[in-house]
């Protein structure tokens, strides 16, 4: 329902934020409230939810963090509040690294994550979390970014690492290209 929220973050809490967007306050659970610095414009990408007694949203910084909780609640017995827990514990690239090594014991030291959803989580998702550049977007100056990165030589797993660090979103197609090259030439050094 709602992709993504742009304002100013009037509100840090232990488990969530609050943006305001043009006088309206959204109070949106994240996994590290700490990212979202008081007073700033930032965009948080959302997923909404609707329970019998509640409807709440849920943020990310960056559209590859949504990928891989959209990934997690896929799973038997992890819903949204179990998945943002878990990944309040850690980044989203341990987690990845942790579910493809089958890493059980360091998934069971997650916020919400017993032994019997860790084993779960590692069936499911083991070695089905890479989102790269070969896929498109659905921004159209992100994906011409993508392909012009790829013109000038990078390699696609180069381009997703840098993409996915990029946590503005509705750039123009130059902007991209400047900021992934910006972190593309630090990662070469």
């Amino acid at each position: 329902m709602y992709f993504y929220f742009r304002g100013i973050v009037a509100l840090q809490q232990k488990d969530s934020i609050v943006v305001d967007c043009h006088g309206v306050g959204y109070q949106i659970f994240v996994s590290h409230p700490e990212d979202f610095p008081l007073g700033q414009v930032t965009t948080v990408y959302t997923s909404f939810y609707v329970r019998e007694d509640e409807q709440f949203l849920v943020g990310f910084k960056t559209f590859y963090e949504k990928q891989i909780f959209n990934k997690l609640i896929s799973v038997k017995g992890v819903g949204p509040k179990t998945a943002i827990s878990a990944l309040g514990g850690t980044t989203p690239e341990q987690l990845v690294s942790a579910i493809d090594r089958s890493d059980i014991l360091f998934l069971k030291k997650l916020p919400s994550i017993g032994p019997k959803a860790a084993s779960q989580i590692i069936l499911d998702l083991r070695g089905k979390l890479t989102f790269s550049a070969e896929t498109k977007t659905g921004d159209k100056n992100l994906d011409e970014a993508i392909d012009a990165l790829k013109q000038f030589g990078f390699k696609a797993n180069e381009i997703t690492v840098a993409i996915n660090k990029i946590t503005e979103r509705d750039l123009s197609t130059e902007e991209y290209i400047r900021k992934a090259l910006s972190l593309l030439s630090r990662s070469r050094i």
